[in-house]
């Protein structure tokens, strides 16, 4: 049993030790608005934060939406907008973009691709949840939790077993 708990402690160091820093998240993308109602010619504001680099913001339209779907070909390289970023890592641009039905891929990044970040801009949905959610401690707080059961669950059977 000791070794079961043993176990349990260094997987939840291990996680921990893995886990980023508060604070220490990539680079993300958000636009206002993201989604519309239908296809069309869209003016909009454009942020990024925790970038570290002046960069530049690009559309896919030829992704279709999905950026899993993105290639070489599918971003409008002539539509390049720079940004400069601060010294917060934070920027904004005001763009215009033409959305087809898929929806639009947007991208940003610097010229030695080190960062980037992706944004959808959604046809006929409210909004689409932000995916740049740190997901890290919260499955720390999982394992934690787990560790912490398997603790009590340990010296239940063991005070039953006395």
């Amino acid at each position: 049993m000791k070794k079961s708990i043993a176990g349990l402690v260094m997987l939840a160091s291990l996680i921990l030790g893995l886990a980023a820093p508060a604070g220490a998240q990539g680079p993300s993308l958000n636009a206002t608005p993201g989604s519309i109602e239908a296809p069309g010619s869209l003016s909009l504001t454009v942020t990024g934060s925790n970038f570290t680099d002046d960069g530049f913001l690009l559309p896919c339209p030829g992704a279709d939406g999905d950026p899993a779907k993105m290639g070489a070909d599918s971003c409008d390289t002539a539509a390049l907008t720079p940004y400069t970023t601060g010294s917060d890592g934070s920027w904004s641009a005001s763009v215009t973009y033409d959305i087809p039905a898929e929806g639009l891929v947007i991208v940003a990044g610097n010229a030695a691709q080190t960062e980037n970040a992706v944004f959808v801009i959604a046809i006929g949905v409210s909004e689409l949840p932000n995916t740049g959610a740190n997901t890290m401690a919260l499955l720390f707080f999982a394992v934690a939790m787990l560790g912490g059961g398997a603790v009590l669950v340990s010296k239940k059977s063991l005070l039953e077993t006395s």
